[in-house]
């Protein structure tokens, strides 16, 4: 790891190494390596200033966790302190109870602030502890933070050892404004608040016996189901032809046992499967080809570049490059976007099952991506091809990154990061530069700047020569139905516009079918935009969206346009 600059002017050779330091070490944490090297975490003994010994295994410490942060504080009020640990890998958080049999003397003590000359957690304000027959005092400073990812309790903690006698305690809050308390003893909690002259005493609360517990180490497993609640679109790969319908893309090997078995359970369920209308291509990834097996399924050879560009996808939508083993099968929707990944073996009655479930509510889908129960607080998630795409870059394949977000691009034409991205990769690829596509961005860019009469010519211009751009037409359609200005709206050409969106989608688009309702609505055909905006929530379900489409929908039954 190379070390940190330590300025910003430090030079560029400096900073690159720097920041390439982080990224190799980025890549090893995605590959499931460890942070530390899976060194035991250490504990050392201060041996009363001649050096410090390692007492890791006797006190326990040297747990083989991947540790991150660490605060001391005396969570059980006895007067010792106990430690907590925050780590990258399970338990995330450990309490580590301090069960010393020594009884040696300390004193907490809490500051509060009034707020006015001294802030209410009384940060930045020092305690001096001065003890009978010692000729400097123990200190110990309010922190706002104290270690990394670290805030230890607000009580301070000294550490007195056979000393009983304290002397006084100075508390020094700010510049010139320091309190000097006399009376305090031992072995109890204080609350010292600024501008009093008392330390008040603090009874802790009576606490029930901590049980150690023992880790339960859960075993690593072969097999995995990952849901993806976003969708997102099978990489073209040689060997697979693609499909109308919902299909499963098997990866096995005529070498590799759990592949054979598996095969066996799901040819012995043919029937169940042809009634299900879930499809099988097995994809076989030897480099001998001469397989002595016979299964009722369509199979083709793999090359290692269409491979490649599978793993590669899963180690995008999972961030965890871990290398896609064999058997692994990807479940495959209508839409011809991946709905779930099987890494291992999977039974016949789990493929069935998220077969049935693979139209269900965009919500109802996210739910069975979890395998515990519990509320979503977070929106939907979005497609993000990006992911994708970056991941293709990194291993060096930019050519598939941007076929990947142009195949996007095609089912999801308004997402301005992969718009944004494509025109990247083809400058830098050198690609030549879709006309069509720069006539839709000059007018989406006149648009965007307010010009919707130059927008609507230069819309107009793209859809006579690049007839087959639907973002074009939509965009259009936009501005014909809903522009504030009313010498601008054309709402019978936005309906036509619209309708033909819906016409080459089978009416399953939601939001060319609010569109559709907008021009309607904007044409003075109330009755057909009510129709037409009912349709469209039904198809958005859960989706966010179908609350715009709920307020549009009580727009047109007072019979009023939507104007955006």
């Amino acid at each position: 790891m190379s070390q940190s600059p330590l300025t910003a002017n430090d030079g560029e050779d400096k900073n690159l190494l720097y920041k390439q330091g982080w990224r190799a070490l980025n890549r090893l944490l995605h590959q499931d390596r460890s942070f530390s090297g899976r060194e035991k975490n250490c504990a050392f003994i201060n041996c009363k200033g001649k050096g410090f010994a390692d007492n890791s295994a006797v006190t326990g410490f040297n747990f083989a966790d991947d540790a991150r942060a660490l605060v001391a504080n005396d969570w059980d009020f006895d007067g010792d302190l106990d430690v907590w640990l925050t780590c990258r890998n399970a338990p995330r958080v450990r309490l580590l109870e301090n069960r010393s049999e020594k009884n040696a003397e300390w004193l907490g003590i809490k500051l509060e602030g009034d707020g006015v000359k001294v802030n209410r957690d009384a940060v930045g304000s020092t305690v001096e502890v001065w003890i009978e027959g010692v000729s400097s005092p123990l200190l110990r400073t309010v922190h706002g933070g104290d270690a990394f990812l670290s805030q230890s309790g607000s009580f301070l903690h000294f550490g007195l050892g056979d000393s009983n006698k304290i002397k006084k305690v100075v508390v020094r809050w700010g510049v010139n404004f320091s309190t000097e308390i006399l009376g305090i003893e031992s072995s109890n909690f204080y609350i010292i608040r600024s501008g009093s002259q008392e330390a008040v005493p603090w009874v802790p609360p009576v606490l029930k016996p901590l049980i150690a517990s023992a880790q339960n180490v859960l075993p690593d497993e072969d097999e995995a189901r990952i849901v993806l609640p976003a969708r997102l679109p099978l990489p073209k790969i040689d060997g697979f032809p693609g499909y109308s319908g919902p299909v499963l893309i098997n990866l096995w090997s005529a070498t590799c046992e759990p592949c054979i078995e598996e095969l066996k359970e799901w040819s012995d369920g043919e029937k169940k499967l042809a009634e299900s209308g879930l499809r099988v291509h097995l994809l076989n990834v030897d480099e001998n080809q001469e397989i002595p097996f016979a299964f009722p399924f369509k199979s083709t050879s793999v090359s290692m570049e269409g491979i490649r560009i599978l793993d590669l996808f899963q180690k995008a939508v999972l961030d965890r490059w871990v290398d896609l083993p064999v058997p692994s099968s990807f479940l495959v929707d209508e839409d011809n976007n991946v709905a779930v990944i099987y890494k291992g073996r999977v039974s016949l009655g789990q493929l069935l099952n998220d077969l049935r479930i693979l139209s269900a509510s965009k919500d109802s889908w996210r739910v069975s991506a979890v395998p515990f129960p519990g509320r979503f607080i977070s929106q939907l998630p979005e497609p993000d091809p990006i992911r994708v795409s970056s991941q293709l870059l990194d291993a060096n394949e930019p050519r598939y990154a941007l076929s990947y977000l142009e195949q996007f691009n095609q089912k999801h034409p308004n997402f301005p990061d992969v718009i944004r991205m494509m025109k990247i990769l083809r400058g830098g690829l050198s690609v030549k530069t879709d006309k069509g596509m720069q006539l839709l961005e000059t007018a989406n860019s006149l648009r965007d700047s307010g010009d919707n009469l130059s927008a609507i010519e230069k819309y107009k211009e793209t859809l006579r020569r690049f007839p087959k751009l639907i973002e074009a037409a939509e965009n259009l359609a936009w501005i014909l139905a809903a522009d504030k200005d009313p010498s601008i709206r054309k709402p019978k050409e936005a309906k036509a516009l619209a309708g033909r969106l819906c016409e080459i989608t089978n009416n399953k688009n939601p939001d060319y079918l609010d569109l559709l309702s907008i021009a309607q609505a904007a044409d003075g055909d109330f009755n057909g935009a009510i129709k037409t905006i009912i349709k469209a929530i039904e198809v958005y379900g859960n989706d966010p969206e179908s609350l715009s489409a709920q307020g549009r929908l009580e727009l047109y039954r007072q019979k009023r346009p939507y104007i955006k």
